[in-house]
C-alpha cells in the first residue's frame, strides 16, 4: 500500500478501511450463520452480531495494525463451513486453513481446536477424517511459499516472532500447566478467573474497572468455555465450547503473555457457542412460552449491556493512548529519530517497535527480538533478559526505554552503560494522563514516559540534541 500511495497516513487509513470491510463481512457471516444455519429466531441472530461488533478487542486491534479482522473472518468462515447442510468441501476448507495460517503462524491451533471439537462433538464418521486429510493437503500446499519466505529471510522455516516469544521450557510448560488446572479451581471463588479475558477489556489488569462488571465477565467466562461438559447442551454449542477451551488453555499455558490481540479468536468461537446455547433454549419445546420468549433475551441483553460498557470504556481509554501514547509519544520520537539520525544505518533498541520503527526507518533491535535476530541471539549468548545486558553486548546507536527499564544489580553494566550513553530527550505524559476520568487509566500509565539514549561518539564532533 506504501508503494501505490506513497505516503504512511495514508498507508495506515487503508489497512484500517480494509479491516472495516472484513468486520461488517464476518457480521454478516455470523447474522446468516445464526439465522440460515442454526434456524435462530431473527431477534436472537440480531442480537448476536450485535454483540460482536461491540467487543473492544474485535474493533480495536482490527483498526490497529493486527491481524485480528482477518483471523475473525477465517474462523467465522470455517465454522460455517463445518455446519454446512450438505457434504463438506475439503476444497473450500483447505482455502480457509491457509488464509488462517496466512493470517498468523499460530492458527493451526484454532484450526486443530475446532476440528476436534467437531470430531468429538458433532461427527465422528471416517469419511469425514478423509475431508480434513484432503483439506490439510491443500492448505500446506498454499502455505508453503510462507514457509519459503520466512526460510530465506530469517534462515528458519519457524516464525521469528515465534523463536523470539518462544523460552518456555518443558519445566516451565508443566509447572503453568498444573498452576492453570489449580487455578481453574480457585478461580470459582475469587475475584479473577483463567478466562476472564476473553471478554474482560484490554489490559483489564492494570485495574480501574468496575468490580461488578469484573465479576460479571469472569461467571460468562466461566459458563461459555466449560458448556461442552453439559451433556444436555447441543452439539454446536459443546464443540465450539470446546474449541474455546483448548485455544484459551494454549493461550494460558504456553503464550508467556495473554497478548490482547491474541483474544478476539477466542471471543468470536465463544460467542458462537453461547448463541448456539440460546438459540436452543428458545427453540425448545419442553420449554414454558414465557422461558422460550425471555430466558435468551434476558441473557443476551445482559451480555450487550456488558460489552456495550466495556466498548464504551475501552473507546474512551484506547482514543487517549492513540492520541497521547502512540501519536503523542511514539510517533512523536519516531520522526525525531529520523530526523536526528545521520544515516537509515543507525540501529535502536527498544521494546515498542510499530510506531517508533515504522516513522524513524532506522534499523529496530526490539525486545524480545520480532523484527530480526539479533535481539534473540544475544539473549541466548548472555543467558539473560536485562535490557541493559542486551544493549551494553549489541551496543546500538540509540536505546529507547520506559523508566526502569535499565535497573540492574550489577553496578558494572550501569557503569558501563553510562560511559558508552547519553540521555538525550525524555517525555513524560504523566500527568495528563493522571487527570484523565477514563477507566484503565493505569494501561496509560504504563506507556506515560520514555526516555532516549543516544550512543556517545568517539570522535572530536558533537550534535547538539534538544529535548
Amino acid at each position: 500500500m506504501y508503494y501505490i500511495t506513497w505516503n504512511d497516513e495514508a498507508v495506515i487509513w487503508l489497512f484500517r478501511i480494509i479491516n472495516v470491510v472484513l468486520i461488517g463481512v464476518t457480521a454478516k457471516i455470523l447474522f446468516n450463520l445464526f439465522f440460515d444455519k442454526l434456524k435462530a429466531p431473527i431477534w436472537l441472530a440480531f442480537l448476536i452480531t450485535i454483540v460482536f461488533v461491540f467487543d473492544e478487542k474485535s474493533m480495536d486491534f482490527s483498526i490497529n495494525g493486527m491481524e485480528t479482522a482477518f483471523m475473525l473472518l477465517g474462523i467465522s468462515l470455517f465454522v460455517r463451513e463445518l455446519l454446512r447442510d450438505e457434504e463438506l468441501n475439503p476444497v473450500r476448507i483447505g482455502l480457509i486453513w491457509a488464509f488462517l495460517m496466512w493470517s498468523r503462524p499460530d492458527a493451526f491451533i484454532h484450526i486443530g481446536s475446532i476440528l476436534l471439537g467437531y470430531l468429538l462433538f458433532r461427527n465422528r464418521s471416517l469419511p469425514y477424517l478423509f475431508t480434513f486429510f484432503r483439506a490439510g493437503v491443500i492448505g500446506v500446499i498454499c502455505y508453503v511459499p510462507w514457509i519459503l519466505f520466512a526460510w530465506a529471510y530469517y534462515g528458519n522455516p519457524i516464525p521469528n516472532t515465534v523463536l523470539a516469544k518462544g523460552s518456555l521450557t518443558f519445566s516451565n510448560i508443566l509447572d503453568r500447566g498444573l498452576n492453570y488446572a489449580q487455578y481453574i479451581i480457585t478461580g470459582l471463588v475469587s475475584g479473577d478467573g483463567p478466562f476472564i479475558w476473553i471478554f474482560a477489556p484490554t489490559y483489564y489488569q492494570t485495574g480501574g474497572w468496575p468490580e461488578v462488571l469484573m465479576l460479571a465477565l469472569k461467571w460468562l467466562s466461566y459458563v461459555v468455555v466449560l458448556l461442552w461438559m453439559v451433556p444436555k447442551v447441543n452439539a454446536t454449542a459443546r464443540f465450539l465450547s470446546f474449541a474455546a477451551f483448548c485455544i484459551a488453555s494454549y493461550l494460558i499455558v504456553f503464550s508467556p503473555f495473554i497478548y490482547p490481540w491474541y483474544i478476539p479468536a477466542v471471543t468470536i468461537v465463544s460467542l458462537i457457542a453461547l448463541g448456539s446455547l440460546l438459540t436452543q433454549i428458545a427453540k425448545a419445546s419442553s420449554a414454558s412460552i414465557q422461558v422460550r420468549q425471555w430466558a435468551p433475551g434476558a441473557i443476551v441483553g445482559l451480555v450487550i449491556i456488558m460489552q456495550v460498557w466495556v466498548y464504551t470504556g475501552g473507546l474512551s481509554q484506547m482514543k487517549m493512548q492513540q492520541q497521547l501514547i502512540e501519536n503523542g509519544i511514539r510517533k512523536e520520537i519516531g520522526l525525531w529519530l529520523k530526523e536526528k539520525a545521520e544515516s537509515t544505518n543507525e540501529t535502536v533498541f527498544l521494546e515498542p517497535l510499530g510506531y517508533i520503527g515504522y516513522y524513524s526507518g532506522l534499523t529496530m533491535y526490539d525486545y524480545p527480538g520480532l523484527g530480526n535476530k539479533t535481539i534473540i541471539n544475544a539473549r541466548k549468548t548472555l543467558g539473560s533478559e536485562s535490557y541493559i545486558e542486551i544493549v551494553n553486548h549489541i551496543k546500538p546507536d540509540w536505546v529507547i526505554v520506559r523508566p526502569g527499564e535499565l535497573r540492574t544489580n550489577k553496578q558494572e553494566h550501569s557503569d558501563q552503560f553510562a560511559h558508552n550513553y547519553t540521555l538525550v530527550r525524555s517525555i513524560d505524559r504523566k500527568p495528563t494522563i493522571e487527570s484523565l476520568p477514563i477507566y484503565g487509566r493505569g494501561y496509560l500509565r504504563y506507556d506515560s514516559q520514555f526516555l532516549v539514549y543516544k550512543k556517545n561518539q568517539t570522535d572530536s564532533k558533537k550534535i547538539a540534541y534538544g529535548r
